[in-house]
């Protein structure tokens, strides 16, 4: 990590003396963003890690504070998604804890809806040229989630069901 760091500040430092013009999109590795910002990925891990959620969810808003062009921050947020919902998808069918009745539809639908949603937001942005509306889009789906999620914790907590895992078919 350190090495890392210090590899980022050198180059920081050899493009301002070459007058270096950072473009959209790019990330100034200073001092302090070589501190903060591998921090709050730490961060977004370990909440990844304890609340069953996708990292890339939570990291895509730390990416457009970075300055990062919301297209890339939304692609590369759908690909740190894919592969962590894939990985978690095989340790289910691995240890029998995903019923295929459930879990084919919902790939189907899941599958469907991300290329709709691709050609709808695709549209949109077209129409109003405005890459402000995949920060609303993005900002609003998160809260969705967030509004849901607490709703079925609360749910299942006062039903006495919070022990139940959503995905096994020997669910008491």
């Amino acid at each position: 990590m350190y090495i890392l760091r210090k590899y980022l500040i050198e180059q920081h430092r050899l493009k301002q003396a070459c007058g270096y013009a950072y473009i959209d999109g790019d990330v100034i590795w200073d001092e302090r963003t070589t501190v903060i910002y591998p921090a709050i990925c730490g961060v977004a891990g370990i909440f990844a890690g304890m609340f069953g959620i996708g990292g890339g969810i939570i990291k895509q808003p730390l990416m457009l504070e970075m300055n990062i062009l919301p297209e890339v921050a939304v692609a590369t947020s759908c690909t740190m998604i894919f592969f962590t919902t894939g990985a978690a998808t095989v340790s289910y069918l691995t240890f029998g804890l995903l019923t295929l009745d459930y879990g084919v539809p919902f790939f189907v639908v899941g599958f469907l809806a991300t290329i709709g949603g691709n050609n709808i937001m695709r549209l949109v942005l077209s129409k109003l040229n405005r890459k402000s509306f995949i920060l609303f889009a993005v900002a609003g789906i998160i809260a969705l989630s967030t509004f849901l999620m607490t709703i079925a914790s609360i749910r299942a907590t006062l039903t006495g069901k919070a022990h139940i895992s959503l995905c096994s078919s020997t669910a008491e």
